[in-house]
């Protein structure tokens, strides 16, 4: 899908990956409009970048806020071709540490609102019989464990590539799927991830180092201008930094191993029990 002059709308686009995302949006000659938490935070973002892009304040975790801000959005933009399910935050603290409403806020913000936002749009796209592309915003996390430490933030990217996948086999093929799985990015996630969490921030030692490694990462810049590249071609996993490959990698061998060692392919029954295997018989039998 060409990315020029397109309408756009951008979870958690008031800083890091999402701003980066409407500033080459509007570079492009395209409309977008920067959702975050922070409505203050996503109108001074929205001046800051200037024509064409607007702001809009909606915690994605909240389903009926997501809905009301999505019917606001179409309209507002004559229409919206891409959507990027990009708010998210990360709690980290090692899985016997965590608590409950730490789970609770990083599963609601990173897995329920990048499916609601999706889902808002997509229903839209298809009842306005309009073509887009959605990109959803996972992790080098989706892909295997890259670093312990952030259980609750690496359950919650694996389950938004899983959504995407599913969403690419039921979307109509007028909508164009991606799931955006960026490395390590100079963000301010570890800053606004406390704040949105509204949980008690970390020692500060540890929220200096975080700052610190994240602002190492690649600029989000880049990344922004990856990800369009690759919704440009079609790409429906988006990857923009190797280093997040051995964990893949690592997950991969270890499935393959198991299958060889527990339950090896080449036998005549050896889709018998597949869902659609089963699914034809029961067809056939009843008719």
């Amino acid at each position: 899908m060409d990315t020029t002059n397109k309408t756009a709308v951008i979870t958690g686009g008031a800083s890091g990956i999402g701003a980066a995302l409407a500033a080459a949006i509007q570079s492009r000659g395209g409309q977008a409009i920067i959702v975050d938490i922070d409505g203050e935070a996503a109108e001074a973002k929205a001046a800051e970048l200037g024509d064409g892009v607007s702001a809009m304040a909606c915690d994605v975790s909240d389903v009926a806020a997501v809905e009301a801000m999505a019917e606001a959005a179409w309209p507002k933009l004559g229409g919206v071709d891409l959507v990027f399910a990009n708010a998210g935050l990360g709690v980290g603290r090692p899985l016997l540490k965590a608590t409950e409403a730490e789970f609770d806020i990083t599963l609601n913000v990173n897995l329920k609102g990048v499916w609601a936002t999706a889902k808002a749009f997509a229903t839209r796209m298809i009842a306005n019989d309009r073509g887009g592309h959605i990109c959803l915003t996972g992790s080098e996390h989706s892909l295997g464990l890259q670093h312990p430490g952030n259980g609750f933030y690496t359950a919650a990217k694996h389950g938004v590539l899983a959504l995407g996948d599913v969403f690419r086999a039921e979307l109509p093929e007028t909508i164009g799927m991606s799931v955006l799985c960026p490395g390590l990015t100079a963000t301010g996630i570890g800053e606004t991830s406390v704040k949105a969490a509204g949980l008690d921030a970390p020692n500060l030692q540890r929220a200096a180092m975080v700052q610190a490694v994240m602002a190492a990462g690649k600029p989000a810049s880049e990344v922004a201008a990856e990800t369009l590249a690759a919704i440009e071609r079609g790409d429906f996993l988006i990857m923009t930094e190797c280093s997040a490959y051995a964990a893949a990698e690592r997950r991969a061998d270890e499935v393959k191993a198991a299958f060889a060692a527990q339950a090896p392919m080449g036998g005549a029954d050896e889709m018998k029990y597949h869902v659609d295997t089963v699914v034809a018989k029961l067809r056939g039998k009843a008719t």
